[in-house]
């Protein structure tokens, strides 16, 4: 027995032995062996897009990524694991570019430390007249705020403890003798989005000059009595503007007038249209279509005025139409589109907050007191997610927009088999939708109609590529309001020569690109900035911003689900038992 239990133990310490051999191995001969990694996540948010590798192989020279990052043990419980996920990504950014992307990781809090406990020696030092003063330098949080680098704080609740710790979490991206790009706060709940915010930021860095962009309306005109106060009129588009700076275009606003001309060596012009524009001014827009400048065009038929109602039951709202009389229809039908000119309402309705008023007695006295109220009517139409075209790149993962006010798309298919143009439909109305006639300064009657005469997804956003017929073509330009109205008979035309092939992005609602509302709502920005980048620089960048973490909504369920949701729960169970006992009696039966 004992000859046995030897043989046992020498022959499982042999066999482990060599198993382990085997392990050690097989891991030297596959340690750089790269299997690549499994993303099973729903929105693919640790698998590198596409067209990352098509971005990064246009890199001339190595670009080094600076990760400045608290160490995890004084990061709150949320941030923890932030630091892993940040540098997966950047080694996953390592392996597409095949080494021309390197990156370090730095911990600035550990020489924040470090000159703390030198500055502490060096006083103590100096008491005790046993040193010098030590050379004079910038500390390390100096230097990094030059670059950009702060550190911020997070709030931190840990058992009962509430606090706000100061930490860092900022990357650096430094290509050739070009200015530093600066990241700077990474925090986790942008990290789905930390994928393009990298790779955004070395396709400026590679490029050769900022593409252009024109913007139309430019800064308000400053009115007679602003001026006496030396105030500003308020700038409606100024958030739009300044999105498309932050995103690296050159953005070049005109109110496209003899002294305010369109830029020149622009590649798209963006127009947020909601009031009526000149003879001469169609003419501009319709020589930058002709030469083949791309066009973002938003257009508002109608604003709408809601208030209390005056004479109906307490805690009703009327709505009032406001056209805003604009006249861009004349051009864009040779495009093939429309801005429906009707008023345009949809079952799926939005909420505002509408401000009301009421009067309480205090005493002798009377204060009026204001308060905000939610009003939902069909003109504050909402456009969910199984209306969005997530096929085409521009509506890629938006999942919900707010279309404030505006109007449907009428499309014209004779114009488009006559000129050979191709469009897409970006997002439609939901199947409950309709319009009505504008009765002047009367309420609009907001009740639905019908079922049969309900309209089912109608167009609110197209892409139209091709080339475009011109209205104006061989055409002496109409003279500037400034100059008189007619023709500008000494002027030799503008619009010459075959027509070069060109896209347009048309909404019939300019309204969800004001900053109030582009500032509520992050799909808007993401629609603006796809809409640009479309037009501008293509679907690459496109492709890498949709992949995001999406909020999903639960939908709601309908009245036969529900019935089968109560039924599944209630009977379901019940027949399983008797079926059970009826083919155990069955069973008992035949024995």
């Amino acid at each position: 027995m004992k000859n046995l239990r030897k043989q046992f133990i020498r022959t499982f310490l042999i066999g482990s032995a060599l198993l382990v051999g085997i392990a050690l191995l097989v891991i030297m001969i596959f340690d750089n062996l790269n299997l690549g990694r499994f993303d099973l996540t729903a929105e693919q948010v640790y698998k590198l897009s596409p067209s990352v590798e098509k971005i990064l192989s246009r890199l001339e020279a190595p670009i080094e990524i600076t990760y400045y990052v608290s160490s995890s043990e004084k990061m709150p419980t949320k941030w923890k694991n932030l630091e892993r996920d940040v540098i997966d990504k950047l080694e996953e950014l390592k392996l597409a570019s095949k080494g021309r992307v390197t990156y370090k990781v730095f911990d600035p809090s550990a020489e924040e430390e470090r000159e703390a406990f030198e500055e502490r020696r060096a006083k103590e030092k100096e008491q005790k007249g046993e040193a010098s003063k030590p050379p004079q330098r910038k500390r390390i949080a100096e230097r990094l705020a030059e670059k950009g680098v702060v550190p911020f704080g997070v709030q931190s609740a840990e058992r009962d403890e509430f606090a706000v710790k100061r930490i860092y979490s900022s990357l650096v991206l430094s290509y050739l003798d070009r200015k530093e790009d600066v990241i700077e706060e990474v925090r986790p709940e942008m990290f789905g989005s930390l994928e393009y915010e990298i790779v955004s930021r070395i396709f400026k860095l590679i490029a050769t000059k900022r593409p252009k962009v024109g913007f139309f309306p430019s800064m308000p005109e400053v009115p007679e009595q602003y001026r006496q106060f030396q105030q500003q009129p308020p700038d409606a588009y100024a958030m739009a503007v300044e999105l498309l700076r932050n995103a690296g275009y050159d953005v070049v606003r005109t109110n496209i007038t003899k002294d305010d001309t369109i830029p020149g060596g622009i590649q798209t012009m963006v127009l947020m249209l909601d009031e009526p524009v000149t003879e001469r001014q169609l003419y501009e827009i319709d020589r930058l279509v002709h030469n083949g400048v791309r066009l973002v065009l938003a257009g508002q038929m109608y604003n709408y005025q809601i208030y209390p109602s005056r004479g109906g039951a307490p805690g009703s709202f009327d709505v009032q139409a406001m056209p805003t009389r604009l006249n861009i229809n004349s051009l864009v039908k040779n495009y093939g589109f429309e801005i429906d000119t009707k008023i345009f309402m949809d079952r799926s309705a939005a909420f505002v907050q509408v401000p009301t008023y009421r009067t309480r007695r205090m005493g002798i006295f009377q204060i009026q007191e204001q308060r905000y109220e939610p009003v939902s009517k069909p003109v504050i139409i909402k456009v969910n997610q199984e209306n969005i075209n997530g096929r085409v790149s521009v509506a890629n993962k938006i999942t919900e927009l707010f279309y404030m006010y505006g109007s449907k798309l009428n499309l014209y298919n004779e114009v488009f088999e006559k000129d050979h143009l191709k469009p897409t439909v970006l997002f439609t109305s939901s199947n409950h939708s309709w319009t009505t006639e504008s009765l002047g300064y009367r309420p609009v009657d907001t009740s639905e109609p019908a079922s049969g005469d309900f309209l089912r997804r109608q167009p609110l956003g197209v892409l139209i590529e091709g080339t475009f017929s011109s209205r104006y073509a061989e055409q002496q330009p109409p003279k500037w309001p400034s100059d008189g109205s007619g023709v500008d008979s000494s002027a030799a035309p503008h619009i010459t020569g075959p027509a070069v092939p060109n896209k347009i992005i048309a909404y019939g609602c300019s309204n969800m690109f004001k900053d109030d509302v582009l500032r509520a709502v992050d799909s808007h920005k993401a629609l603006l900035l796809n809409s640009v980048d479309a037009l501008t620089l293509g679907d690459e960048l496109i492709h890498i911003r949709a992949k995001n973490i999406e909020a999903r909504r639960i939908k709601e369920t309908s009245a036969f689900g529900k019935s089968l949701a109560k039924f599944f729960v209630v009977w379901f169970p019940a027949l399983c038992f008797v079926a059970l006992g009826v083919v155990l009696s069955m069973r008992r039966k035949m024995k």
